[in-house]
């Protein structure tokens, strides 16, 4: 499928069982040093949002005062940044959308807004480089993860559009997760939110996602996240905090 970049300003530098709330709800020496990591979650900002307070993060997208309060717990930094880690728009079929006011973690920062501009199908993917014209290419590697890491993304919307995250393993294994009230791309809802404008965090475990067949095992190069949201003009996409994490123990 051919893919246009899509240049968008407001952009961040940028599923069983399914914890759903919204923000009002106020081996050797690897594991060893990640084992350090998570002992040292316990002196985390407690006014920081519950999601910022666990440990191990893999980013896809964050923003940046965000990124700088979790640095020292930031495993992978895989956020757009037009140079390894590309935003792109299938074939013009989003436009851009408004993001102002607060993010889903309280930040007067941007996120990913887009509007369906598309009658019948709408794509984007957050994908590594891979320059036809010079052969370079950026490979991300998610083979750390665990089944004690969790998915996380936040979105809101108005309207009862049908949303889609699809995310791309290797041996191309891929795991789609539909939020939403209808079938998308041959997949049943997975979960749904209450469209009443404010942001609502979803978590999914890995142990579920790996029983879809998703796979991590090493470098890739390819839509690390693909998002659908089928078609209809004026739709929108609202969607901020993609990343995976280990929670903060109770």
């Amino acid at each position: 499928m051919k893919k246009q970049r899509l240049l968008i300003l407001f952009v961040s530098m940028l599923f069983a069982g399914v914890s759903l709330t919204s923000c009002k709800k106020d081996k050797g020496p690897q594991k060893q040093e990640e084992e350090q990591k998570d002992d040292n979650d316990n002196n985390t900002d407690p006014t920081l949002s519950e999601y910022l307070q666990g440990s191990d993060y893999y980013l896809i997208t964050l923003d940046e005062t965000s990124k700088t309060n979790i640095a020292s717990k930031v495993k992978k930094d895989y956020r757009t940044d037009d140079h390894n880690m590309w935003l792109y728009v299938w074939e013009n079929t989003y436009g851009p959308g408004t993001s102002s006011g607060p993010n889903a973690f309280g930040e007067v920062e941007g996120w990913t807004s887009l509007v369906v501009a598309n009658p019948d199908w709408s794509g984007c993917g957050f994908a590594t480089l891979n320059n036809v014209d010079t052969g370079e290419k950026f490979y991300a590697n998610l083979s750390g993860l665990t089944d004690n890491h969790v998915l996380h993304f936040a979105m809101k919307s108005k309207d009862n559009a049908t949303h889609q995250i699809i995310l791309n393993g290797n041996d191309e294994s891929v795991a789609k997760i539909t939020i939403g009230t209808e079938t998308l791309d041959g997949v049943a809802p997975y979960g749904n939110f209450t469209r009443n404008g404010e942001w609502h965090h979803f978590e999914i475990p890995m142990s579920y996602l790996k029983g879809k067949g998703l796979k991590y095992t090493g470098d890739m190069n390819t839509n690390v996240v693909a998002i659908l949201s089928g078609g209809g003009v004026g739709k929108t996409l609202d969607i901020d905090g993609i990343f995976f994490y280990k929670p903060k123990s109770n």
